[in-house]
């Protein structure tokens, strides 16, 4: 029904504007449906980025890795790219969470003294790894460094974990009673990360498995009771 003036009331809508309603309806399912299907193409596209982050920044560190380098290596242009991350250094961080991911199914393996022996057969097995946290915590050394915190706090929960692991093992009377405990767990990580540098800096000369491996076998027989 229309009034005096000619505009159609509330319960009468022109068919045209019943049509116009029905296409925003299919726009916005298209719209729905289409962002279901970037999101996982999006997913891919930043595991490629984290992927070539983790490749070059272990390659040549953070400092002399540049974002265009970055982009490049992923087919993107920079903007595209660091669009995932905010910045080159947001992208650092979520490129150590990417290592600390990839490594989380091995951090319940160690229970004991004896079970640090494998440490550098799993350390081989995921070199590029190894090698980011080694270069990245060489770069991490001044306080200003945007990963200085990060890695002070990673050493100190390294010690705390083979600290209790220590304790464990004199609980349980598998060494010796008078073990000074802190220093083992501080000597037990500075061999361990010793042996990284040497080997990625000369692995033909430089058997990680086998030096980490001899080294703990040696530690338990000489902390035996």
């Amino acid at each position: 029904m229309s009034d005096r003036t000619g505009q159609t009331d509330r319960g009468d809508k022109p068919p045209g504007q019943r049509r116009s309603r029905a296409g925003d309806q299919s726009r916005r399912t298209g719209a729905n449906a289409d962002g279901r299907t970037r999101q996982p193409r999006g997913d891919r596209r930043r595991q490629q980025i984290l992927d070539a982050a983790v490749e070059l920044f272990a390659a040549k560190g953070y400092r002399s890795t540049g974002v265009a380098a970055l982009a490049d290596r992923v087919g993107m242009t920079a903007p595209g790219m660091l669009y995932y991350f905010g910045s080159k250094e947001g992208l650092l961080r979520e490129t150590v969470a990417e290592r600390d991911r990839a490594s989380a199914p091995h951090a319940g393996d160690v229970g004991t003294l004896s079970s640090l022996r494998d440490i550098g057969k799993h350390n081989v097995e995921t070199a590029t790894l190894v090698r980011l946290y080694v270069v990245l915590g060489a770069e991490s050394l001044d306080p200003d460094d945007p990963l200085h915190d990060f890695f002070v706090e990673r050493y100190e929960t390294a010690r705390a974990l083979t600290r209790e692991l220590l304790q464990r093992e004199y609980d349980e009377g598998r060494i010796r009673a008078d073990s000074d405990i802190d220093q083992l767990a501080r000597e037990i990580i500075a061999v361990i990360m010793g042996l990284e540098v040497q080997w990625l800096a000369d692995p033909e000369r430089v058997d990680l498995e086998t030096s980490i491996r001899d080294y703990i076998d040696r530690l338990c027989r000489d902390l035996a009771p």
